[in-house]
């Protein structure tokens, strides 16, 4: 009994870890998008990744980064970045400041637009309660308030801070919260990716 019990849940388990892999090789981040805008006649590329944080003291929850690069006619090349951090509910608001950390050089990033928004959810907690005939009843057993500060950040990076990225061993973004230093160190994989944009004509 106890053997069959265990193959069961190692087939649960084998089975989660095949849809997760699924879910994970379908999903939009740390591709390259191609497309031709033919409003403003370039050819654009985009590259989107996340970034998950680990550090409890850290504010930060999430983070999302999209790099677009474009090319016009004349072959000029410019790259924006568009970032997106969800903090906790009790951060200070960000500093408009983003830093690119290249090989521990710093590379002050001028910042176009910073837009601010506070997320409110409230979800319902419940509990199952037997009654007299035996029967279970889900009742409402109170509320939870999850809040969010997102911020949105836009600048473009230069073409020849990019050059250093393409040479680069180590990159990290940084942000700063009230008495909070938030650093983003991308995954090996998407600087890969980010070094792939760069060479694609």
């Amino acid at each position: 009994m106890k053997t069959l019990l265990r193959r069961e849940v190692a087939s649960r388990i084998s089975g989660l870890t095949l849809v997760c892999a699924v879910f994970w090789s379908c999903s939009t981040a740390n591709r390259i998008y191609t497309e031709h805008d033919i409003v403003y006649s370039t050819a654009r590329f985009e590259l989107k990744y996340h970034f998950r944080d680990r550090d409890r003291r850290s504010p930060l929850y999430f983070f999302t980064q999209s790099i677009v690069k474009e090319i016009n006619q004349g072959n000029d090349v410019s790259y924006n970045a568009y970032d997106v951090l969800s903090l906790s509910g009790s951060s200070f608001r960000m500093d408009e400041k983003v830093i690119l950390v290249i090989d521990n050089k710093a590379y002050p990033m001028n910042v176009d637009r910073m837009e601010l928004e506070n997320v409110r959810s409230i979800s319902e907690n419940t509990a199952d309660i037997l009654t007299a005939d035996s029967t279970s009843v889900s009742v409402i057993t109170g509320y939870s308030e999850n809040n969010r500060k997102i911020t949105r950040f836009r600048y473009n990076i230069p073409a020849t801070v990019m050059g250093i990225i393409k040479e680069s061993d180590q990159i990290f973004l940084r942000y700063y919260s009230g008495p909070s230093m938030i650093t983003v160190k991308p995954k090996k994989n998407s600087i890969k990716k980010i070094k792939e944009l760069i060479d694609i004509t």
